[in-house]
Order: structure tokens, then sequence, then C-alpha cells
């Protein structure tokens, strides 16, 4: 089978950039050829690379491209890489799968190339306000098939159609999951205000203050809030920022990790939820509106939602200690049906 991939940036940026490259290298493995392009964000990376047999297509560059922009994005660059897009547009391709953002690629497709091949989008993540509606009804509107990151995701796209929507959660390769200790409280994701990791920080600081405890949390991840924590909360000894590391150190993370504190504002389905559970770690998260995190937190049993503040999180942080032995059986009991051999397969027995 020949597939192109549409994304917009390259991993390892964002969760769906860490999808899509964990889905074509199991499918190059499996025989298929992949095909996937996006924008140089960096404004250094290779034109054209081959790894672990998917072949990456940066067709531009434009190392200001993200957190600009309307809509988090350039929309002149959005433009010029749809434009850039149509000699791949023009070839034959069995599936075309394309990334939620930037968006505007997939309608153009649909509109003046779209053949005889199958099309999907991948649909990450679920925005409410008046335009994101607008925008949702015209993308997911324009492909075949709608592949959803959670059953939460699926419900929301239903609004809009309810034909061949699919659901592939986020995955892991259960194999590495290798669990040492369970010694830290861990926060792993970007440093960005919608992910609240000062949230976390705070919990941990007043859980460790309520209760006579000297939990260690370890924050994983980069961003533009990092150097601002590490200023503010760098001088207490249980508060561990270690910035962007490689997967060697993260896994290494995970292997030691007690309990995840992911306070965030915004979600579909993180992998680092999935990664934390693989490795029988619970989840304490968030009711926000907009955090799909706490629907499957619910749906697995695999931890508990709060109240978005201090106080009903520190107290979730308590419940979940009490009954620590529960939850943690909980994920391992679970995390077979998420591994990547597993769902990558289903990926495309879903569109057959």
């Amino acid at each position: 089978m020949r597939i192109l991939i549409v994304d917009e940036l390259f991993y390892p940026l964002g969760g769906i950039q860490v999808r899509f490259k964990d889905l074509s290298e199991q499918w190059a493995k499996a025989g298929h050829t992949v095909i996937m392009t996006a924008i140089d964000h960096v404004g250094n990376l290779p034109e054209q690379e081959v790894i672990n047999g998917v072949t990456y297509n940066r067709v531009m560059k434009d190392p200001n491209y993200y957190k600009s922009g309307r809509f988090g994005r350039k929309t002149g660059t959005i433009l010029q890489y749809t434009y850039k897009l149509k000699s791949f547009f023009k070839q034959d391709w069995d599936l075309v799968i394309f990334g939620q953002f930037p968006m505007l690629p997939q309608v153009i497709y649909h509109y003046l190339y779209k053949k005889h091949d199958k099309t999907v989008l991948d649909f990450v993540e679920y925005r409410d306000s008046k335009l994101w509606k607008f925008i949702n009804n015209i993308i997911i509107n324009a492909a075949d098939n709608v592949v959803c990151i959670s059953e939460h995701v699926k419900e929301c796209a239903m609004m809009y159609r309810k034909d061949n929507l699919y659901v592939i959660p986020s995955f892991v390769d259960t194999n590495k999951s290798k669990p040492e200790s369970k010694t830290n409280y861990i926060f792993l994701g970007r440093m960005e205000e919608h992910k609240h990791p000062e949230v976390a920080i705070e919990v941990v600081i007043s859980y460790n203050q309520t209760y006579n405890q000297n939990m260690q949390l370890m924050l994983v991840g980069g961003g533009n809030m990092l150097e601002g924590l590490k200023k503010k909360y760098g001088h207490i000894s249980f508060i561990n920022f270690l910035g962007a590391v490689d997967e060697e150190k993260k896994l290494e993370v995970l292997a030691n990790g007690r309990m995840l504190i992911f306070p965030s504002e915004r979600e579909g389905l993180p992998i680092v939820v999935i990664e934390a559970m693989s490795y029988g770690i619970p989840t304490v998260t968030t009711d926000f509106p907009g955090n799909g995190t706490q629907f499957f937190v619910k749906q697995e049993d695999i931890g508990l939602v709060a109240l978005p503040n201090i106080k009903d999180l520190v107290a979730k942080v308590h419940e979940l200690e009490e009954n620590y032995d529960y939850y943690t059986t909980r994920c391992l009991e679970v995390k077979g049906n998420y591994d990547i051999s597993l769902l990558s397969a289903k990926y495309l027995e879903n569109l057959n």
C-alpha cells in the first residue's frame, strides 16, 4: 500500500508528530510505502531523509511558523505549504492521511485533487468555540474516514457526521515498559500555559506540606514557561526540572514514576497518559471542559479527576495514594489494549 501522511511539523515537537512517527514506522516495517510531508519549523533540517523506512519531505522552511499568527500558525506559511504539496497530491496513493492541523491541505485535496484513493482525517483534539465548530464541520466532512483519538473525541465528531468514524487511541510499545520503582511524581509535557505545569508544582508543594511528605516531582519537557518556572521553583529541593530529554532518559523517568500529575486545560488523549499507564503509573488530572484526558481516566479507571484547583487536586493525590495498589494494578490490566503493534494494524483494517 502507498500511504501519504500530510502533517504540518515533524517529530518530536508534539503528540501528533509522535503518533504519526510511530504509526508510519510500523507500517513501513509491515512492507507499506510511507511518505510524509511537513514544514521545517526549525529552518535547518534536511529537505528529505529516510528514517526507519519512512521518507520525510520537508517541502518548505519557516522557523517562525510555529506559535505565530491567528491560529498559533502563520497563515501565509499554511497557504505556501498547501501550494507546495500539489506535486504530492497529483500522485497516485492508496491512502492519504491528514493531520488535524493545519487544516487547509485536506480541504484543497478534497476539492481539487482527490482521485480513487481513501482519505483520512486523524482527529486528535476537539475545540468548541463558534469558529472551531465552523472549521470542524469543514474538515470532518472533507475526508472519507475520520480516525479519532478517543471515544470522547468521537462523540464530539458525531455532531458533524455519523458514518466512518473510528477510534484509534494513543499507543505505546508495551515491550519497553519495565517498571523499576515507584519513587517520583512526574509531569510529562511541554511547559506551556494550557498544560499548567505550575499547577503540578504547587500541588506537590501543598501535598508535601499537608501530609508531611517529601515526594519528588520530576518535570520533563521544554517550552516557553521552563526558564520562568526554574527561576521561581528551582530552589526547592524536591522540584526537579529535567527539560527536554531523549527517549532513554524519558523511559528512565517513567520506570521510576509513581503518579502522573497532569492538570492540562486542553487535550485529546495525550500519549504521556498511555505511557504512564503502561508502567503502572496512575494519573491525576482535571475536569477542564477541553481536557479529554479526564474521560479516558474515568473510562479505564486508571486514576482520579479533580476540580481545576490546588485544594481538590491535593485531595485527589491523597485519595489515590490511599488506594494506590488498586489503581496501579488497574493500569497494568488494561495496558495491553494500547500496544502499538495491535493498534497500527487496526488503523488500516478499519479502512478496508
